[in-house]
């Protein structure tokens, strides 16, 4: 979302009055739960509570209170879309009502994160007079808005599968793009080599600075790498690079970044040295992420061999 505000006051020096920018969360809540809340539940929602795995209650659903909301009266994340679906229900559709009087064009970006009953809300939104346009790249599915069992198989990558029913079903067009407006090509071949069954990506970056590619920093070298590039450092998560200051390969999605070193985890470290992407099958989404962060260079801090096309070795 930080890069979306980014851009925008980049192109315009603000964000425009007439564009406002939310977390999916906050705008199911503030404009789909909270003004028609009171059709089902009186108490005004105060805010969200973030779900750790599928929450479980074990209280009916026409208990709205409870099985929708905590003791302090935050809405369940996972059950926050559903109860939205609700909310428009019980007020005989005043929710998309109010939506299109306020709104021209909904953008979603990072949709192949939306999962649970957030998948349904977005259905009931492609059914709204709204116009709708949807972004996303299922080769980064490193998060998810829901762990509950609706819409499970439309999750991550299965999110397509749910964009071609809608598109069958009418409610949509499905356009597939294969470019890179962030990374120079040479990053988007290594990239693409984690997922190699997918289109290969191809880049829109065409500059140019002293230092492009992809490399393999040996251990002795990263401070030296360090002090000349000023990388930022990213890893898988906090079990790995300790001493050097780093961010979690999903903390950085939808970032960019000039340059960018990795700290390796054993599958990285054995897709470096075999070429075989399956090394790192469990952790694509987030490996990818953390490759395709940056615009001009990549580079992995690793002492073996390198078997992967496309990586050179940086000599100081």
């Amino acid at each position: 979302m930080e890069e979306i505000r980014r851009k925008l006051i980049e192109l315009n020096g603000c964000v425009p009055p007439e564009i406002t920018v939310y977390p999916w969360y906050t705008f199911v809540l503030h404009e789909m739960v909270r003004p028609y809340q009171g059709c089902v539940h009186q108490e005004r929602v105060g805010g969200v509570h973030f779900a750790k795995g599928a929450t479980r209650t074990y209280v009916p659903k026409a208990d709205v209170a409870r099985y929708y909301c905590d003791r302090e009266n935050q809405a369940y994340s996972d059950r926050l879309g559903d109860f939205a679906l609700l909310c428009n229900e019980a007020s005989d559709g005043k929710v998309i009502r109010r939506l299109n009087d306020m709104f021209a064009h909904i953008f979603v970006d990072e949709v192949q994160d939306l999962a649970g009953f957030d998948i349904d809300v977005l259905e009931l939104l492609l059914r709204s007079p709204i116009a709708m346009s949807l972004v996303g790249d299922i080769r980064q599915s490193t998060y998810r808005t829901s762990y509950a069992t609706k819409n499970k198989k439309f999750c991550g990558r299965g999110f397509i599968l749910k964009a071609e029913a809608w598109k069958k079903a009418g409610l949509c067009e499905v356009t597939y793009m294969a470019q890179s407006r962030r990374c120079i090509q040479p990053i988007c071949d290594v990239a693409d080599l984690i997922f190699p069954d997918l289109p290969k990506a191809q880049s829109k970056n065409e500059s140019q600075t002293a230092h492009d590619g992809v490399f393999v920093v040996r251990t002795i070298h990263v401070e030296e790498y360090r002090r000349q590039y000023q990388p930022q450092v990213l890893r898988l998560d906090r079990r790995f690079g300790a001493g050097l200051p780093a961010e979690n390969f999903g903390m950085v999605k939808g970032l960019g970044f000039e340059r960018v070193l990795i700290i390796p985890y054993g599958g990285i470290t054995k897709w470096l040295r075999t070429g075989k992407p399956e090394h790192v099958a469990g952790s694509a989404d987030e490996v990818y992420v953390g490759i395709t962060r940056a615009y001009q260079s990549v580079a992995f801090i690793h002492d073996g061999d390198v078997a992967v096309p496309g990586i050179s070795i940086f000599e100081p």
